[in-house]
């Protein structure tokens, strides 16, 4: 899963207490069909499998299967699947559309699915009842451009689940305080590259850890295996959840999102809820979020995360105590309690 398919399970399996819902899911994305998952229901979705078609054509029918089904509020994610908004209106539907970020700007994306994008966001400004933004350069950009009163509500992230090393220390040999972590998706954006490349030029005693994998990008994450191929202190896990997960973020050393784009990074609030010092991008997006709770470089600039990692690495106790304040900022700014009643909240209003 991405951030936004952790943002909706989280979401909405605790707003079922006050609302009917459904899902509609990508039928192909999915290892175990469920109709009901801790009651909210799934719809299960076909589509084109191709890098263009995927999103757009499950959005279409996605729609028309919704307005069948006479649902009383449409909630879209993201800038893609808004471009059906217009029929959803014409139904005289009541739309919620969360933006999880200016996806038209992802290196992923050619001329053809950029425009598509960019109509979805015009799709947005013209058609939601309510837009939700889940940080403050998304809600500024619509504001500006669109002239269209939006509702902040950033993502929030549960207590963390403190676990000791030892599937990680099985699989991977990784101890605790041994390594770096990089937990997201393996695409462009991500800055997987610069991220390989700075590390192996630091030559620091930790090892770094990859987990996730590639979206429609496999090429991309071929070119990165291939990079660390010869690199015994490169591990890469491929997708981890659960326990797992867990133990990953339990016992790193740090964080690293050398991302040259994002919408707001659940993995980052989420690191951050484990009290590790994280090493960003200085885009907006990110510094955001980590503020002055962290350690900061120049985007897309290998020589700068390079002496970021350096950095990391020799002074351990700077690095717990930026983690201590990461982890307050966190409590303050993105209590999961507070996300679900200002969403919960937002709803019963439009209703």
């Amino acid at each position: 899963m991405s951030g936004l398919e952790v943002y909706i399970q989280n979401l909405t399996v605790e707003m079922i207490d006050d609302f009917d819902i459904t899902v509609f899911s990508r039928k192909r994305y999915c290892d175990v069909i469920l109709q009901d998952y801790k009651g909210v229901k799934v719809r299960y979705v076909p589509s084109i499998n191709t890098k263009h078609l995927d999103a757009i054509t499950y959005s279409v029918i996605a729609t028309v299967l919704a307005l069948i089904g006479h649902y009383d509020i449409f909630w879209y994610q993201a800038l893609g699947p808004a471009v059906t908004m217009p029929l959803t209106k014409l139904f005289k539907k009541k739309i919620v559309s969360t933006v999880h970020g200016l996806d038209w700007k992802r290196d992923k994306f050619g001329k053809v699915a950029s425009a598509v994008l960019k109509l979805g966001e015009r799709c947005i400004a013209n058609n939601a009842d309510i837009i939700i933004t889940l940080q403050k350069f998304d809600d500024g950009y619509f504001r500006k451009k669109w002239n269209k009163n939006t509702i902040l509500i950033p993502n929030g992230v549960r207590q963390p689940c403190f676990r000791d090393a030892m599937e990680i220390t099985n699989k991977y040999g990784l101890k605790t305080g041994s390594y770096i972590l990089f937990m997201s998706r393996i695409v462009p954006e991500k800055g997987v590259h610069i991220l390989v490349k700075a590390y192996q030029r630091s030559g620091i005693d930790k090892k770094l850890v990859i987990a996730g994998r590639g979206v429609h990008t496999a090429g991309y994450e071929d070119d990165i295996r291939k990079m660390a191929q010869n690199d015994e202190n490169i591990i890469f896990t491929g997708l981890v959840d659960g326990a797992l997960k867990e133990e990953l973020y339990s016992n790193a050393y740090a964080y690293v999102l050398p991302s040259t784009i994002e919408g707001q990074s659940i993995g980052l609030l989420e690191a951050m809820s484990y009290g590790l010092a994280c090493i960003v991008s200085d885009i907006p997006e990110n510094i955001d979020v980590v503020r002055d709770a962290g350690i900061h470089f120049e985007v897309d600039n290998v020589e700068s995360l390079k002496l970021a990692l350096i950095d990391c690495a020799n002074n351990k106790e700077k690095i717990v105590s930026i983690g201590k304040e990461a982890q307050k900022q966190i409590c303050d700014n993105h209590n999961w309690n507070n996300t679900l009643a200002q969403t919960v909240d937002t709803f019963k209003t439009l209703l």
